[in-house]
């Protein structure tokens, strides 16, 4: 079976998979070097297409997400700012928290407190759409192809999911489970920079034509939350969600991607009330 060659996708995919990169190995040394290896450019050319499409140079970019990953650990964990540093690629303490101070404003240990204050409020009080308790139960890992979006969560992703159904047609895809992944969180990036995949899972025999990106949704423990309501309610179960699938206290958020589960005959494109699981990915919190 012949398989295209890294070179021969297209940009666009090969950037995207240095931006999914970083975000897994944010710990570790990302220089420019290894990320125009991962794009397969020169390190010139990688430095000029990456700004050109991402608007951001890649030193600015990678640190922007070091810090916001750290500041999602903070807030959703109850690991040391210590740890939280070292997860995210800092020397030192005082060196994120210098970072930290200068990107959001408060020290580290101030803008946690803030944060789980403003977070506990959000959360009270009865969610719209909420249908049962947040389970924790075990999801298996899920092969899929995905299109991607750069803006605000609130747009109308119709479009976005309507250009995966016609995909779906044109390769013969039997009905198969959808997800919608957020990779930031909207409460700390700013709306123009959050990333949302729109996703399909593919059969264990289906080979994806080049230029199609695909990739893995992890398996493992999960808070499950069901939500039955239009898109633009679904913030606060996710709040919900948080408060209840973390506790601060005997789990944490992993860091990967949370998402949205659909069942495989709901037409996303279509519908203005969406039926899906709120999905959570967790770990065990360790002891202080």
């Amino acid at each position: 079976m012949h398989m295209p060659s890294p070179t021969s996708r297209p940009l666009e995919y090969r950037l995207n998979h240095v931006l999914d990169y970083i975000d897994a190995h944010l710990g570790q040394n990302l220089n420019l070097d290894c990320l125009a290896a991962l794009a397969h450019l020169s390190r010139y050319h990688f430095l000029r297409r990456f700004q050109q499409w991402s608007a951001e140079a890649p030193h600015a970019y990678v640190r922007r997400r070091r810090l916001e990953t750290g500041a999602s650990q903070l807030l959703y964990s109850s690991d040391s700012i210590a740890a939280v540093a070292q997860n995210c690629g800092f020397d030192t303490a005082d060196g994120f928290a210098r970072a930290f101070r200068q990107y959001f404003g408060l020290s580290p240990s101030r803008w946690r407190d803030e944060q789980r204050v403003m977070a506990a409020a959000s959360s009270a009080g009865p969610v719209a759409g909420q249908h049962g308790p947040v389970r924790v139960i075990q999801l298996p890992t899920a092969r899929v192809a995905y299109t991607r979006h750069f803006g605000p969560y609130d747009v109308d992703s119709a479009a976005q999911w309507r250009q995966l159904d016609i995909w779906c047609c044109q390769h013969d895809l039997p009905p198969s489970a959808r997800f919608g992944m957020g990779l930031d969180d909207p409460d700390i990036t700013a709306p123009e920079k959050c990333r949302y995949d729109v996703c399909v899972e593919l059969p264990e025999s289906f080979v994806a034509p080049a230029g199609m990106p695909v990739k893995t949704i992890a398996g493992g423990m999960h808070a499950v939350l069901r939500f039955i309501g239009p898109r633009v309610l679904s913030k606060d179960a996710w709040h919900r969600l948080l408060r209840d699938g973390v506790l601060y206290g005997r789990y944490k958020v992993a860091a990967r991607p949370c998402f949205e589960r659909y069942p495989p005959d709901q037409r996303l494109a279509c519908i203005e009330a969406q039926d899906c699981e709120l999905c959570l990915p967790l770990e065990p919190q360790m002891a202080l």
